[in-house]
């Protein structure tokens, strides 16, 4: 095949034209974030980053679990009036979760601030189950739109939710009696409430009428039908949630808030390749390989193409992170700012496999396999958690990074050879 023609079909492949208007919402979203890092860490300290991280931290703990996941069965059946349940269902568990999440806090709020080590935020940890709910009926709104891939409604959402994240931040800071970890949490809530607003918007504009066919008899029979995502999916993901976020609470808590900040600073923006395509592949894989599963086709070809095209999609910034991540890291945030690098480098060889897995997760999924992937990831979970008491039981951060970033590249690697199996399975029934 001529290499002009090999170029002209890599543009015009439906499939990677959709991930890039994924992408394009996403990647924006994240490039106005990470332009806002060096203004942030210039006005806010690396302690008031640690608390507002250890905050970003419980909530990413509620927020996934918050719909029991349903969310995730909206691409599975064929039927439109079955998703638009599913969807309206994953709405009401959401609601019902903030609201207990709420009362929890008015009668326990002290103990709870205690044991995160959230003491310094007071009041605004009220803010939280807003937050929570904000944030998890944005994500239902989001598998509801890929189904009728609105892929463009769903990157304007997030440019929406990014950018008032990330002005708020900036702008709050100027007000005498937040110039410290308030207008960072005061922003992050502001920007979760303007991408609500904003996909409910254009959810309406272009008709998605989510109440058409839905009865509380479907309601009842979509619950049963897909039980598997509350009983096994929506606890993997507490599981995985916690493994990434465990982190941050134990070195605010174990070490020191500072150190809390320069992990959470590390892992937000080494994380932002990761987010930016892998987020992108995930919506636009499930629904693709949902699609070829549902008419018989060929699913391996399809698996090795997409993670062919992640690994050689983060090569170059993982290197480049790997090589020159103190140096970087010391101009991109200023002085002050070196252990941030450091903690980079030790990280980059497990966020770069977990950038190439993640998006393979919908292959569980389909595969009616969330018990494996839940019990995969407890093993996961109790052997990060491991890794990171041994640093801490050695009093130091450096070596838990080291046991924390080895876990994650041993079982990264066992996930891919295991999605490949079921890859297999699946074409074979």
């Amino acid at each position: 095949m001529p290499i002009r023609k090999r170029i002209t079909d890599i543009f015009t492949n439906p499939f990677l034209r959709n991930i890039s208007k994924m992408m394009s919402g996403t990647g924006f979203a994240h490039i106005i974030a990470i332009l806002v890092y060096p203004v942030l860490t210039r006005i806010y300290t690396p302690e008031d980053i640690g608390i507002f991280a250890a905050y970003i931290a419980v909530f990413m703990l509620l927020s996934p679990v918050a719909s029991l996941r349903y969310e995730y069965a909206t691409l599975l059946p064929s039927n439109p009036a079955a998703a638009r349940n599913i969807t309206v269902l994953a709405l009401l568990f959401a609601s019902v979760f903030s609201a207990l999440f709420m009362f929890f806090l008015f009668i326990s709020g002290d103990a709870i601030a205690a044991l995160t080590g959230l003491d310094a935020a007071g009041n605004l940890l009220y803010l939280m189950p807003f937050s929570v709910f904000a944030y998890s009926v944005f994500m239902i709104l989001t598998f509801h739109l890929n189904r009728s891939k609105e892929y463009g409604t769903i990157a304007g959402g997030k440019i929406t939710a990014s950018s008032t994240i990330a002005l708020g931040q900036v702008s709050l800071s100027q007000v005498p009696a937040l110039l410290n970890h308030a207008g960072l949490i005061l922003g992050k809530a502001a920007g979760d409430t303007a991408g609500l607003i904003f996909l409910i918007w254009k959810t309406n504009k272009i008709g998605q009428a989510l109440r058409a066919g839905v009865t509380p008899k479907r309601l009842r029979a979509m619950a049963l039908r897909y039980k598997n995502f509350p009983l096994y999916n929506a606890p993997h993901a507490l599981t995985t949630s916690t493994s990434n976020n465990f982190p941050v609470l134990l070195f605010n808590v174990s070490f020191s808030e500072a150190i809390a900040g320069f992990y959470a600073m590390a892992v937000k923006i080494c994380y932002s390749p990761v987010q930016v395509i892998s987020q992108a592949v995930y919506q636009v894989f499930g629904q693709r390989i949902a699609e070829k599963h549902h008419k018989r086709e060929a699913l391996t070809p399809f698996f090795f193409r997409n993670m062919g095209m992640l690994a050689a999609a983060g090569l170059l910034p993982f290197g480049f992170l790997f090589l020159f991540g103190p140096a970087f890291f010391t101009w991109l945030l200023g002085e002050g700012w070196e252990q941030t690098g450091i903690y980079v480098q030790i990280l980059t060889p497990f966020i770069y496999l977990t950038f190439i897995s993640s998006p393979f997760n919908f292959i569980a999924l389909l595969a009616d396999k969330q018990r494996a992937a839940f019990l995969i990831d407890i093993c996961y979970l109790v052997v990060r958690v491991m890794a990171l008491l041994t640093g801490v039981w050695f009093n130091s951060v450096i070596t838990a990074l080291y046991l924390y970033s080895a876990t994650g590249i041993l079982f990264n690697s066992i996930l891919l050879v295991w999605f490949y199996r079921l890859t297999l399975k699946l074409e074979q029934r």
